[in-house]
């Protein structure tokens, strides 16, 4: 039995979001709740066919948050809450792009599946509650703190994006209900695997300082949290370029910490999550003391400024001042 109930002003299957859920998330569950697919469930309530075809917690119809209003309890606030826009002035202080943004891992939408492990999750956390939270979709998340565990951006068994929107395709005249837990190309449990870390690993360190900076909204660098992460993420860009003659960050980033040429061959920083577990917590190391380590490590290697603010990137005024002081 389903609920498809247009007129009543709250759903009668409604369930409120979890802690830090993303908006995605939560409508897959409420569709589920009410025992019905969720390409339906959008399809009745929000009289959208196409809303499973674009990243939803990047992009939605002001018109899609208003309906959530009138047929649950919670406010636009509330709903907002659950999407990535309200990550600005905290992760990124640019519009928020349907294609790219930066701090936001990409999808790689194409219809309804997804070209890219955008999704992350934490197998652990999947165990204690069946849903997937917000920061998941962050570039700079890497570990769960609390579990101690690596996330993941994939099935560990078939190596397919992690898309849970897709788990009741198929039978269009039956409903499944099937966990949001399970892989949705292999049935695959995602809570099964998973890779412990110590808690004073330097991963560890540095996840619980940037989950800190992404709360408070400042670091001990500068005092916008979006201004720290933007040269985070810079560096971590210059450190996996293609290019030819712009290698000076990755040489460097090779020498100092002997990793392999293998390490920089990857489609894109944002897209494989082993690549940012390798990379990050030493760019995060570098920074934590700058001068007695990011400037010892510039001057080592001969790294400039330009550098790092090739492609007429404007980089914040911290980090410019690092050159003007140490150099």
């Amino acid at each position: 039995m389903s609920f498809l109930i247009i007129n009543s002003k709250v759903l009668p299957g409604y369930i409120p979001p979890e802690k830090d859920e993303l908006l995605s998330s939560w409508i897959f569950r409420l569709s589920q709740s009410h025992k019905i697919k969720p390409f339906s469930f959008t399809k009745f309530y929000f009289k959208e066919t196409t809303f499973w075809n674009r990243d939803v917690d990047k992009f939605i119809y002001i018109s899609i948050i208003d309906q959530l209003t009138k047929i649950t309890p919670l406010t636009k606030n509330d709903i907002l809450n659950l999407h990535l826009i309200s990550y600005k002035d905290i992760i990124f202080n640019t519009p928020l792009a349907s294609s790219y943004t930066p701090g936001i891992t990409n999808l790689g939408i194409y219809h309804r599946k997804r070209k890219n492990n955008g999704l992350l999750a934490c197998p652990k956390c999947l165990i204690k509650k069946h849903y997937f939270k917000k920061s998941w979709r962050l570039l700079t998340s890497l570990i769960c703190t609390e579990c101690k565990c690596y996330l993941i951006d994939q099935c560990p068994n078939c190596n397919s994006p992690i898309i849970f929107q897709r788990l009741d395709i198929g039978d269009k005249s039956n409903h499944k209900n099937i966990p949001i837990y399970l892989c949705w190309h292999c049935n695959f449990d995602l809570r099964k695997e998973f890779e412990v870390i110590a808690d004073d690993s330097l991963i560890y360190n540095y996840q619980n300082d940037i989950n800190e900076c992404i709360v408070n909204g400042y670091s001990m660098q500068t005092q916008y949290s979006f201004l720290y992460i933007q040269v985070l993420l810079n560096i971590l860009g210059k450190s996996k370029t293609s290019s030819s003659t712009w290698t000076r960050v990755r040489n460097a980033f090779m020498t100092e910490f002997n990793l392999i040429d293998e390490d920089f061959f990857c489609k894109s920083a944002d897209t494989t999550i082993q690549y940012r577990r390798k990379i990050i917590p030493l760019i995060y190391f570098l920074l934590n003391n700058i001068p007695e380590r990011f400037a010892p490590f510039c001057k080592k290697y001969s790294l400039r400024y330009s550098d790092f603010a090739k492609d007429h990137v404007h980089l914040p005024f911290w980090f410019y001042r690092i050159f003007r002081e140490y150099y």
